[in-house]
C-alpha cells in the first residue's frame, strides 16, 4: 500500500525513544501507515505520494495539551474581553493599564483584568476594592490573580450583583472581611463564582469567533488535543456542544478529552452525564470527571500537612468539603469513571492517594486512568503510591517559573519542602506516568513554555542557570514523552494517539527548531511549521 503523505525529517522523534532518528512517517487516509528510517520510507512511496521534507526541523507526534480550561482560556485572549495584567509589577501599574482598557471599550458592560501576579508587587497582595475605586467607580471591575484562585472586585462590582457584608461564604470559598467585618473586595475561589458567571457570558458567536481563533493559534503550536477540564469557567450551558458543532463545520480542528463536575453524580446518573456530553461525527469526546480539592500554597490556599513558613497560624484548607470529595469519587469509581482531582497542597495530595487507594479496595483495579492534578508539594513517603495506584500525575512546570521569580513557593512553604515541590524527576523514578499539560489560561497554553520548564527548571531570562532544585529536571526526550504518549495515556487513548505507531490516528506536528540540540532559548521561541490533525493539514507557516 501507498502512503497518501510521507513526512521525512533528519530529526523524527516517535514519542517513546530517547533521541529523534533519520527517517520520516507515512500516512494513508487518516491513519499512520508506517514510521521508519529512509530506506523503510521507500517501499511506502508511489507515484501519486506526497512526499516533505523537513530537513533538520522536529517531527513528532500531536502535542496534547492534558490539562485546560480552554472555553474561558479563549476568551482571556481576545484583547478586546479583558486586559493582561501579567507583566505589572505594581498595583499601579496594573490599573494605568486596566483604566486604559476601560476607555478603549466603553461598551463593555465588565472591566476584566487577568493574570495578575501580585507578588511582584512592592506591597504583595490582591487590591481591595476601596483601592480600585480610586481609579474606577463607575462600571464593574473584575480582577483575576494568575492562579484562578483569588479575585478582586471594586464596590460597583458587588453592588451589580447584589452582594452586601450580610452575604454568608459559599462552601469552598471566603468574601474577605476587614476588622469591622466589612466586605475588602477580595474573594477567594467559589467565592467568585457569581462575578465569574456574569462577566464569561459573550454572545453565543463572539465566544465562536474565540474559540476558532484559540484552536488555531493551538494548531500553530503543534497541538492536536487538549484536555479540557472541570470548571469550564464560563456562563455557556455546553461550551463543549458549541465545539462539537464548530468542529462539524470545519470551524475548531482540535481533539477535545472533557472532565465534566464530578459533583454531578449527586444529581445525574452515570449514562445521564455521558448522553450529556455525548457529539457523535466530532472530535469532541467525554472521558471522565474532576474537581478541585484546595488552592495555591503562594496565597494560603493549598491544604498542607503543616504550617505554612510565612504564615504559621495556617496549614490552608480544603476548597471542597473533602468528605464530598471522598463520596464522589468512590461513586466515580464504582461505576467505571475515571477521576481527576486538583491537589498541590501535600494534605491534599496524601487525601486524594487514599481516596483513590480505597477505591481500589472496594471496587478493584479497573485501569481507568485516575489523575492528580498539579502536585505541587509531595511528600516522599506518597511518590512511590502513583504508581502503585496507577495514578498519573498531570504537571504544569510554567507555573514553578511563577513562583520561581520572586520565590513566593519558597517563603510559602520554606526550604525544605520548596525541595519537594514539582517533583517530575522524582515521581518519573517512582515509575509514575507524567503528564504534562498548561492549565490555560493560567498561563498561556505554548507548549514550549511546559517544555522549557521541565527540563531545565530556570527563569525565561536564564539568570538561575544553575536550576531551581536541579535534580528534579528531566530530559528532553521526557518532557515530550509527556506532552505526548504521556497524556495519551492519562486519559486513556493512548491505543489511537501520543506515538508514531503503525496504525495510530495520524496526529503529527513539525517544529521550526530541534529541540534536542537547539540552546535554550531557542526551544521558548519554537513554533510548529506545520500541523496535522487526522491526516489533514490543519496548520501550515
Amino acid at each position: 500500500m501507498y502512503a497518501d503523505m510521507v513526512i521525512k525529517s533528519k530529526a523524527v522523534f516517535a514519542g517513546d525513544g530517547t533521541q529523534p532518528f533519520a527517517g520520516g512517517v507515512a500516512i494513508v487516509n487518516d491513519t499512520i501507515l508506517t514510521c521508519g528510517d529512509e530506506l523503510h520510507l521507500a517501499a511506502f512511496i508511489g507515484p501519486d505520494t506526497e512526499v516533505r521534507d523537513y530537513g533538520n526541523k522536529l517531527v513528532m507526534p500531536g502535542i496534547i495539551d492534558s490539562h485546560t480550561h480552554f472555553a474561558q482560556g479563549a476568551m482571556t485572549t481576545d484583547p478586546d474581553f479583558c486586559v493582561n495584567l501579567i507583566d505589572c509589577t505594581s498595583f499601579e501599574q496594573a490599573m494605568e493599564r486596566v483604566v486604559s482598557f476601560a476607555g478603549a471599550h466603553p461598551d463593555n458592560e465588565w472591566i476584566l483584568g487577568v493574570q495578575i501576579i501580585q507578588f511582584q508587587w512592592a506591597v504583595p497582595e490582591m487590591p481591595t476594592a476601596k483601592m480600585i475605586d480610586a481609579y474606577i467607580s463607575d462600571r464593574p471591575v473584575l480582577l483575576q490573580q494568575v492562579d484562578l484562585h483569588t479575585f478582586s472586585v471594586n464596590t460597583c462590582a458587588l453592588e451589580k450583583m447584589g452582594v452586601t457584608r450580610d452575604v454568608e461564604d459559599p462552601a469552598g470559598g471566603k468574601f474577605l472581611r476587614d476588622e469591622n467585618g466589612d466586605l475588602t473586595g477580595v474573594l477567594s475561589n467559589n467565592a467568585s463564582a457569581l462575578f465569574m458567571e456574569s462577566v464569561y457570558n459573550p454572545p453565543i458567536e463572539r465566544a465562536r469567533e474565540s474559540f476558532a481563533k484559540t484552536a488555531a493559534y493551538a494548531n500553530s503550536c503543534g497541538i492536536t488535543s487538549v484536555g479540557a477540564v472541570n470548571p469550564t469557567f464560563v456562563s455557556l450551558e455546553n461550551p463543549y456542544a458549541v465545539f462539537a458543532e464548530m468542529n462539524r463545520a470545519g470551524r475548531f480542528p482540535l481533539r477535545v478529552f472533557m472532565y465534566t463536575d464530578l459533583f454531578d453524580l449527586e444529581t445525574m446518573t452515570p449514562e445521564e452525564i455521558e448522553a450529556k456530553y455525548d457529539f457523535p461525527d466530532s472530535t469532541i469526546e467525554w472521558n471522565g470527571l474532576k474537581q478541585f480539592l484546595d488552592g495555591v500554597c503562594s496565597d494560603h490556599t493549598a491544604w498542607m500537612l503543616e504550617p505554612y513558613a510565612n504564615a504559621p497560624e495556617t496549614c490552608g484548607e480544603p476548597a471542597e468539603d473533602p468528605e464530598r470529595i471522598r463520596a464522589s469519587m468512590l461513586k466515580a469509581i464504582e461505576n467505571g469513571m475515571a477521576v481527576r482531582i486538583h491537589a498541590i497542597g501535600d494534605r491534599s495530595i496524601r487525601f486524594v492517594l487514599d481516596c483513590f487507594e480505597e477505591g481500589e479496595r472496594l471496587y478493584g483495579k479497573q485501569d481507568l486512568r485516575h489523575c492528580i492534578e498539579h502536585n505541587e508539594t509531595v511528600q516522599p513517603e506518597d511518590l512511590p503510591r502513583y504508581a502503585r495506584l496507577g495514578i498519573s500525575p498531570a504537571m504544569q512546570p510554567w507555573h514553578m517559573l511563577l513562583d520561581m521569580a520572586d520565590l513566593a513557593k519558597d517563603a510559602a512553604v520554606g526550604p525544605e519542602r520548596a525541595a519537594l515541590s514539582w517533583p517530575l524527576h522524582s515521581l518519573q523514578a517512582s515509575g509514575a506516568n507524567i503528564h504534562l499539560g498548561s492549565d490555560f489560561p493560567v498561563v498561556g497554553i505554548d507548549p514550549m513554555e511546559e517544555v522549557y520548564g521541565a527540563v531545565f527548571r530556570m527563569l525565561e531570562d536564564q539568570s538561575n542557570p544553575e536550576g531551581w532544585f536541579p535534580a528534579e529536571r528531566i530530559s528532553m526526550a521526557e518532557a515530550l514523552r509527556a506532552y505526548t504518549l504521556g497524556s495519551a495515556y492519562a486519559m486513556g487513548v493512548d491505543d489511537r494517539f501520543g506515538t508514531l505507531s503503525a496504525g495510530k490516528v495520524a496526529d503529527i506536528c513539525v517544529l521550526d527548531h530541534n529541540l534536542f540540540t537547539c540552546p535554550p532559548a531557542e526551544v521558548l521561541e519554537t513554533k510548529a511549521v506545520l500541523t496535522v490533525l487526522g491526516g489533514k493539514v490543519v496548520y501550515e507557516a
